[in-house]
């Protein structure tokens, strides 16, 4: 392949086409489709003209009463994306800074995969997903340019850590004569598990990238006790090697790094958003006897949350840079019974806060004045597993 075609490869995998498009959306993706998925684009301006939420001259932030949802999210959306089946489970994952990695189905072997460009609206075909990673991704992180990927050993016969990143074809290395010679493709490959002790019983329950981009934490439970912290593990892509660490991430799921705070944020397991400083990546070459301990680390004291907590079902946070964030929040709709919310027209609510977070001259972590909120009528299809996520982009 030519040398400008190379650079045209790199110059689309790191999202340098994001040069050509005008600011960013939130991509939000939802289970309200009864033949599949749907992405939509929002515009996050447009919360501050019209909230369900409104704030004093003194910055605190005031409910209107009784602000219910009446809004749809924007039609038409961004894309639609159907399902092979009826009990098939789409799995969707940031990839770079302006492209979406779906895996079309989790429960079948060498499931394809799609890549949603928010820069074009286009799908691409993206490189079949490892029969080893099927039927449960224990994390999935971008990290380096790179996807990284774990799959428990409850579905396998061993545990698989896999990263898909760029590398020279397959027919190119076979091909000496090939067209383009040197051309560049998504692709799988292996790479080492953690080592003992980490056991079948294990599973990833947090994970952190480090500022460096290139040093991944990974904080495991028991299996039967997802509440138990048991390990904190970390593996440096650039060397591949893995460490233990004597401490453990203090939120649920991801952690997003900021840098104005020098911090990974995140949603604590009883449900308020959370702040810890950034651990070093450094960490011992054999596994620790010692106790573990916590990070340096503090709650949100405002409560984002809704109170109605017998009505909830999943929530997620999304990183908007510079100290600003999106909480997701999927409830089951006042007045819809919860055992009939699956498959009903408008059946839930999507509440979508939108805050931004910094120190106070105490050193304590509060809201700023951005904070707002929309609400909107959404149906769900799928089982409760399901949470609806975001991408900035």
């Amino acid at each position: 392949m030519s040398k400008r075609r190379r650079q045209e490869n790199r110059y689309h995998r790191c999202g340098g086409e994001k040069r050509l498009r005008g600011r960013k959306h939130l991509y939000v993706v939802l289970d309200d489709w009864i033949k599949g998925f749907t992405i939509y684009k929002v515009d996050a301006d447009s919360f501050g003209s019209d909230s369900d939420n409104y704030r004093d001259r003194t910055g605190g932030a005031k409910v209107a009463a009784a602000a219910s949802a009446r809004h749809h999210l924007p039609e038409p959306p961004a894309a639609r994306l159907e399902s092979m089946g009826a009990d098939t489970d789409m799995f969707f994952t940031a990839l770079g800074s302006s492209k979406i990695f779906i895996v079309t189905d989790q429960r079948r072997g060498q499931t394809p995969a799609l890549v949603y460009n928010a820069c074009s609206g286009g799908l691409a075909i993206g490189p079949r997903v490892p029969a080893q990673l099927q039927c449960g991704f224990n994390f999935v992180v971008d990290a380096g340019e790179a996807l990284y990927a774990f799959s428990s050993p409850r579905f396998n016969k061993d545990s698989s850590f896999q990263v898909m990143s760029w590398a020279p074809s397959a027919l190119d290395q076979l091909d000496a004569n090939s067209r383009y010679p040197n051309e560049e493709v998504w692709a799988w490959r292996a790479l080492p598990g953690p080592p003992p002790p980490h056991d079948p019983y294990e599973i990833i329950t947090s994970y952190a990238v480090h500022p460096d981009g290139h040093t991944i934490f990974m904080t495991t439970s028991y299996r039967d006790r997802p509440g138990l912290q048991k390990s904190t593990y970390s593996f440096d892509t650039k060397h591949c090697v893995w460490r233990w660490h004597a401490w453990t991430l203090p939120f649920q799921g991801p952690g997003h790094f900021d840098t104005e705070l020098n911090a990974w944020v995140g949603l604590h397991k009883d449900g308020c958003v959370c702040a810890c400083r950034v651990a070093s990546d450094s960490g011992s070459a054999t596994p620790m006897s010692i106790g573990l301990m916590q990070l340096d680390w503090q709650k949100l004291e405002a409560k984002l949350f809704r109170k109605d907590r017998e009505r909830y079902i999943r929530a997620s946070l999304t990183y908007m840079g510079s100290s600003k964030f999106c909480l997701l929040e999927s409830v089951i709709r006042k007045g819809v019974d919860k055992d009939y919310s699956l498959n009903d027209q408008d059946g839930c609510v999507l509440h979508m806060t939108m805050f931004g977070l910094k120190y106070n001259h105490k050193g304590e972590l509060r809201t700023t004045n951005l904070q707002s909120t929309r609400s909107y009528l959404v149906s769900k299809h799928k089982d409760y597993s399901f949470a609806p996520v975001a991408f900035w982009m």
